[in-house]
């Protein structure tokens, strides 16, 4: 072997090891969650990244202090009330205000088979719905059930956690005053 050939091989292996550095990197910048916990993530101001689908086909992030109340809705279409709960949900969303960010996030591949289930419910297409076709946002989230919903103070802080079904009449005007005041969870 040259020592040309050498000098080649190893800028060849020095590229390689700094790409997987990166790779490595970027994927592990991930908020902690408490495992030990029955709450999902506790701070989404932590960085890294949890990424979404939106309708556009674009990814979004989750991660940072959202500078308004964020209301993580989780649902999956097979879910027992999932279709009543957004109904009510998406009448309360407007009387939220600007100072709320809804992002309904479906546990489903495409937007088209989502589509197909809010049409067969009588449930609008909304710009709130997101998807998660890989299913690593639900987990980056600790979100454990089929119907959950998180809400995040404008600090990026978890302010409470529905854990199932929510009325949106009645329980959804606390939890966003909660958030609304920084209350936290822990």
């Amino acid at each position: 072997m040259t020592i040309r050939s050498r000098r080649i091989g190893f800028i060849v292996a020095f590229v390689l090891a700094g790409a997987l550095g990166v790779y490595a990197f970027r994927n592990s910048l991930v908020p902690a969650t408490h495992p030990d916990h029955d709450h999902g993530i506790h701070s989404l101001d932590a960085g890294g990244r949890i990424l979404v689908t939106t309708r556009e086909g674009k990814p979004r992030n989750l991660v940072g202090a959202p500078g308004k109340v964020l209301v993580i809705h989780f649902f999956h279409t097979k879910a027992e009330g999932a279709a009543d709960e957004l109904k009510e949900l998406l009448a309360f969303a407007p009387q939220a205000g600007d100072g709320v960010d809804f992002v309904l996030l479906a546990k489903e591949n495409d937007f088209e088979t989502l589509d197909t289930w809010l049409a067969a419910n009588g449930l609008p297409r909304s710009p709130y719905f997101v998807v998660d076709p890989d299913g690593v946002a639900t987990q980056r989230l600790n979100c454990k059930r089929d119907l959950d919903t998180m809400f995040f103070g404008k600090d990026g802080k978890l302010t409470s956690q529905s854990r199932g079904r929510l009325s949106w009449t009645s329980q959804g005007p606390l939890e966003i005053r909660k958030a609304q005041a920084g209350e936290g969870i822990e």
